[in-house]
């Protein structure tokens, strides 16, 4: 019941009292009159003097959390009123579900308390709009203002839930990745910096420690050229149909933390990389855009917040509009690129066809189940290769494209959403 009809419904009770009091008189009438009188002017007090000027600051212990992490907010509450009041509900409308938080003020106007939300997806959240509540002892006089949103949190992939046993295809390749990607690189200066935990031994400059007394660690060359593409294939024919009523696509989560796994690859080994998005919108004409980023910690952040906000596209993709050209040119031959998909597509094999002629290297992972060896036997028996999949596989193993599965990555289980108190 919203206050003007609150306020209607009490003044015309009141005054229907006050009509039988004077008709009929009586104690009894009197006292109702007399009380439903207290209960309107209580209700105007309540609304004219009520808290205003409501501030509420948010506060995380990280604003950018990966998947299947948990988050503690620390919300503060401060606001002005005139008047003492009983109680107030804070509802907010967070990531993972309305919080409701119940308070007693009294003559206090700040208060602080904490709350943690779990079983977040994958994705960009902002807090809504939420509700400030207050009123009467009873609740017959209830009052509301809406609270300010907006703030926002970032879930990330994690990359690394993939279990102790990895597939052959990828264990072999990020074996040789920090080996073969340095390969070519730019000739520079070496430099040193002073040892920190963590760093590896081998790194260790001794001539530089023995002039400086301090333990020296040698940083590795890296060009500005790309040493490492990574291509996440967004193309709604790249992945099977999502199963109705779904919250998210196996394959197209398992793409996305293959994307993750090999940004965290590259960083840890110091390998310049690009991470392409063939769904990214550039442009007046909002054509599809590459998303390029660097091996800084700060665009490794860049790196994963698009990757939170990766989904399957739409539209449909041309090989002119998956990727520039002159970019492929522009690298050097032997570029690792690794191409994540959930199946191959003429749109994709065709953009591989492409870059494999100008001699890069390239590893196609393919995140959905391959097709069966009786469904094989049986399109071999009706002519060969009649799947159309089969016919992309072979053409890209003939111009030296490695295509391998890794459809028995686990994707990281992600429970219920849902948020709690945290203390008192």
């Amino acid at each position: 019941m919203t206050a003007p009809v609150q306020w209607l419904f009490h003044a015309v009770l009141a005054a229907a009292l006050a009509c039988l009091y004077l008709w009929h008189g009586g104690e009894a009438a009197l006292f109702l009159s007399i009380t439903a009188s207290l209960i309107l002017i209580s209700g105007l007090i309540i609304h004219l003097l009520g808290p205003r000027r409501i501030r509420i600051r948010r506060q995380m212990n990280s604003e950018r959390i990966m998947v299947g992490e948990m988050v503690r907010v620390q919300v503060e509450v401060e606001f002005e009123c005139r008047i003492p009041l009983l109680w107030i509900m804070l509802c907010e409308d967070t990531p993972a579900g309305v919080h409701r938080k119940l308070l007693f003020p009294g003559m206090r106007r700040k208060f602080a308390y904490q709350y943690q939300m779990s079983g977040l997806r994958r994705g960009v959240y902002q807090w809504g709009s939420g509700q400030l509540y207050w009123g009467d002892v009873f609740g017959w006089n209830t009052v509301s203002a809406e609270t300010v949103g907006g703030t926002s949190l970032a879930v990330v992939p994690s990359g690394s839930t993939f279990g102790d046993r990895e597939s052959a295809a990828f264990a072999a390749i990020d074996e040789g990745t920090s080996a073969n990607l340095k390969t070519g690189q730019g000739n520079r200066s070496p430099e040193f910096r002073e040892y920190q935990p963590g760093d590896p031994l081998g790194r260790i400059h001794w001539k530089s420690t023995a002039k400086t007394g301090k333990l020296q660690t040698f940083l590795p060359e890296i060009s500005e050229s790309t040493s490492l593409g990574i291509l996440l294939f967004e193309g709604k024919t790249g992945y099977e149909r999502r199963i109705q009523g779904a919250k998210e696509h196996p394959a197209f989560e398992r793409a996305i933390n293959m994307a993750a796994r090999w940004v965290f690859t590259a960083v840890r080994d110091d390998v310049p990389y690009q991470l392409w998005r063939t769904g990214v919108e550039v442009g007046s004409d909002k054509q599809s855009g590459w998303l390029s980023d660097l091996i800084h910690a700060e665009h490794v952040n860049l790196s994963l917040d698009s990757l939170a906000q990766a989904n399957i596209s739409s539209a449909e993709l041309s090989v002119s509009s998956l990727a520039d050209t002159t970019m492929l040119d522009q690298w050097p031959a032997g570029t690792r690129i690794v191409v994540l998909t959930g199946r191959l597509d003429a749109v994709l094999t065709g953009w591989v066809l492409g870059a494999a002629e100008l001699g890069h290297e390239i590893e196609v992972q393919l995140t959905e189940t391959p097709m069966g060896e009786e469904q094989a036997k049986v399109n071999t028996v009706q002519g060969g290769l009649g799947n159309p999949a089969d016919q992309w596989t072979e053409q890209l193993r003939l111009s030296g494209v490695r295509v391998s599965s890794v459809a028995d990555q686990s994707v990281p289980f992600v429970g219920k959403a849902g948020v709690s108190d945290v203390g008192a």
